[in-house]
């Protein structure tokens, strides 16, 4: 199927490795051109080229998304690199485990800056640009821990219930501009991050690595992890031209990890 997304342009976050690239190789498959952000020179460039590859104008912007200024940044060599964005797929941060009490002042504003502020200031610089296009598409991607409890995940629910509430706010206020605002959330997906990640939830759990992931496999309707693919294709439909009358949403990509009516 044609998503209507060939020529398009996306700006995509925190987008060298893991989902974020994923959710760029399934937009460069697509045809749509892509620039990506990061704060590793070499990563950044393995990806560029394996997108280019692809035939499409891929670009790579170094760039600390934890600051407004960071975001801006960002945004503005997107729309010169690639010539105006249509697309603003907002993926940069991360799970920090923790606890309320083993989480400092100074963590929690890594978090809430990087995890959620990124979101709003990126979003903010970015509809100046996405306005202009006949099919504006802003995706953000949150995670299952911002619609199911999953204890030890502090870091990420509080920052992903805000990034919902955020998102719907946004479809309301550019519905009249005919951009559409969505939300993701995947899944535990088989990306490099959660290997130190694994090791840091199963220390906290009293159990090793391996029981970990596959008692959170168990925990799925599908029983294993994602593979990033997956979410990246998922999120080509969110963005892409035959999603035209979706706005507002949270959608779990999750293979049946929250369980609720």
């Amino acid at each position: 199927m044609d998503l209507g997304l060939k020529g398009k342009n996306a700006a995509i976050t925190g987008s060298s490795q893991g989902i974020g690239n994923a959710i760029a190789n399934s937009l460069a498959d697509e045809g749509c051109n892509v620039a990506l952000s990061a704060r590793n020179q070499e990563r950044l460039d393995q990806a560029v080229a394996e997108l280019e590859a692809k035939g499409v104008k891929a670009v790579g912007i170094i760039c600390d998304l934890s600051t407004e200024e960071g975001c801006g940044k960002f945004i503005k060599a997107a729309a010169e690199a690639l010539g105006g964005i249509d697309i603003l797929v907002n993926n940069v941060g991360g799970m920090i485990p923790g606890t309320i009490d083993s989480v400092d002042e100074d963590l929690w504003d890594t978090i809430l800056n990087t995890n959620l502020m990124s979101f709003v200031h990126t979003t903010k610089h970015a509809i100046p640009h996405i306005k202009k296009s006949s099919a504006g598409r802003i995706l953000n991607v949150s995670g299952v821990t911002g619609k199911q409890l999953m204890p030890g995940a502090l870091t990420t629910t509080i920052p992903n219930t805000a990034i919902h509430g955020f998102a719907k706010i946004m479809a309301a206020e550019l519905g009249p501009d005919n951009i559409t605002v969505n939300t993701i959330c995947p899944g535990f997906t088989n990306t490099e991050s959660w290997g130190p990640r694994s090791e840091v939830m199963a220390k906290m759990k009293g159990i090793t690595p391996q029981q970990f992931h596959d008692g959170v496999s168990a925990q799925t309707l599908l029983g294993r992890w994602a593979d990033p693919k997956e979410i990246g294709d998922a999120a080509a439909w969110m963005v892409s031209e035959k999603n035209s009358y979706q706005t507002g949403t949270v959608v779990e990509i999750c293979g049946g990890f929250a369980k609720y009516i």
